[in-house]
């Protein structure tokens, strides 16, 4: 057995070099994404350490060696460090501080392993997607890539609520449900098995199928409606309040942005009316329904009711280490000791057990208003050249696109990331930090000019 292990490692060496060297860094990076969503820990892993080896793991570090190859080669961008780059270096740093100022070992290493994992990794893509030379085909590349990848993932959504087990890739997607074991079962959780990631993967994916609009013939853009279809059934397929809200703010968005001033009052405003109806006439539904196989329709309403006791627990917990916080990774080791508070009405024992539900507020709790306010400059950096790559007209088409792709990707994160902690959930931070590198790599030089500025071939003006 360990001979043909050896075997498949030495081919698959042989591939992924042939590969990597073909496609070069961007390549790299997308073959991290689809491990790490596909081919990650739950599907192998070789157990080393406290924090197990899994291809996606190993990939991270092929691709950073890649880099290193690649920049003595002279094959990449070498492009100056700005203020983004400063307040991610920040970012890290305080993460670091945090980390090993606190119990770092608790858990066998967890501290260290979220670090790793939920942004040391995530730093990596996004150096490595901000280094990379950037040209109209590896833009459209990477729209594609996005679009079909997400397209896979709103069938396997589908097929896996409707049950259709043939359909669903990778099996661990079936046998967690069958193993009874799984959080979100009766959900559509994709191959993340997490409905919130998953629906900003959608969301992702839907933005960049709809990016490919101006380029397709009739049969295409017919197609392209189906697709759209798709992806808004399997939003639907995730039960999950915030995942539909994601959706919507989707669509506000890619209309609102791409349709000729004069449709867009109009269609946002139907939009809005109609989506206003579902909620008045649909609003005790919305609010309790089953969706779990293991859940009652109440327990839906009370988890909706237990945001506000998690909020006032992470509070309190700022309000005792407003500065620093209490330690990067130890919202779980410590929250405990503030579920004994009878100064208010809320139950909060009932957030005993619970991580915290809300991206801004673990960061705020864990290292403070430091760490808080170095996170959320960084993300209003991303946001900025989002929009100004967007509204550079003068820029290709699909440039242009890479703005709106990561403005919806930043908008869903967020989103979700109010009643979840989207920062330790698989693909997130990678996604998010790749995209994020993507965008940083076109800011314009001194003179004026994008790093792809050239005729766009296919592209035309929405």
């Amino acid at each position: 057995m360990e001979i043909l292990i050896l075997i498949a490692v030495l081919v698959g060496a042989v591939w992924g070099a042939a590969f990597l060297r073909q496609s070069g860094l961007l390549g790299g990076c997308l073959a991290v994404l689809v491990a790490a969503a596909c081919f990650g820990l739950p599907m192998m892993k070789i157990e080393l350490g406290p924090m197990p080896l899994t291809t996606d793991r190993m990939l991270i570090v092929a691709l950073a060696a890649q880099y290193v190859v690649w920049r003595r080669l002279g094959w990449c961008d070498a492009k100056p460090i700005g203020k983004q780059e400063i307040t991610l270096f920040a970012l890290l740093a305080i993460l670091i501080v945090s980390n090993f100022t606190s119990d770092w070992r608790v858990e066998g290493y967890r501290p260290v392993s979220r670090l790793i994992l939920d942004y040391l990794m995530p730093a990596v893509m996004y150096w490595v997607a901000r280094q990379t030379r950037q040209t109209p085909r590896s833009l459209l590349a990477v729209l594609g890539f996005f679009a079909v990848f997400g397209l896979y993932m709103a069938l396997t959504t589908i097929a896996e609520y409707l049950q259709l087990w043939p359909l669903v890739f990778p099996r661990y997607i079936v046998t967690t449900v069958q193993g009874g074991v799984a959080e979100f079962i009766g959900r559509g959780r994709g191959p993340l098995l997490t409905p919130i990631a998953n629906s900003v993967m959608l969301c992702i994916g839907m933005t960049a199928a709809l990016c490919w609009w101006p380029r397709l013939g009739r049969v295409g853009q017919l197609a392209l409606v189906a697709a759209t279809l798709a992806f808004l059934a399997a939003l639907y397929c995730t039960l999950t309040r915030s995942c539909w809200m994601s959706g919507l703010f989707t669509l506000a968005m890619v209309f609102g942005l791409t349709l000729p001033r004069g449709w867009r009052l109009p269609v946002l405003s139907v939009g809005a009316v109609v989506v206003l109806a579902v909620v008045v006439t649909q609003w005790e539904h919305v609010m309790v329904y089953k969706r779990d196989k293991a859940m009652e329709a109440q327990k839906s309403a009370e988890s909706a009711e237990l945001r506000p006791i998690l909020a006032r627990v992470a509070w309190n917990m700022f309000l005792d280490h407003p500065w620093f916080g209490c330690g990067y990774s130890h919202y779980y080791d410590e929250h405990t000791k503030y579920t004994f508070d009878r100064t208010t009405a809320l139950p909060l024992e009932q957030a005993r057990g619970y991580v915290s539900h809300n991206v801004l507020l673990t960061l705020l709790t864990e290292t403070g208003l430091v760490g808080l306010t170095a996170f959320v400059t960084l993300l209003a950096f991303w946001t900025r050249d989002a929009w100004r790559l967007w509204r550079r007209t003068a820029a290709p088409l699909c440039a242009r696109q890479i703005g709106l792709v990561m403005m919806i990707a930043l908008g869903t994160y967020l989103l979700n990331g109010m009643f979840h902690d989207t920062s330790i959930m698989p693909l997130m931070n990678l996604t998010l930090f790749f995209l994020a590198g993507t965008v940083e790599g076109l800011r314009p030089d001194a003179a004026g000019r994008l790093p792809c500025d050239r005729t766009d071939g296919p592209c035309r003006t929405i």
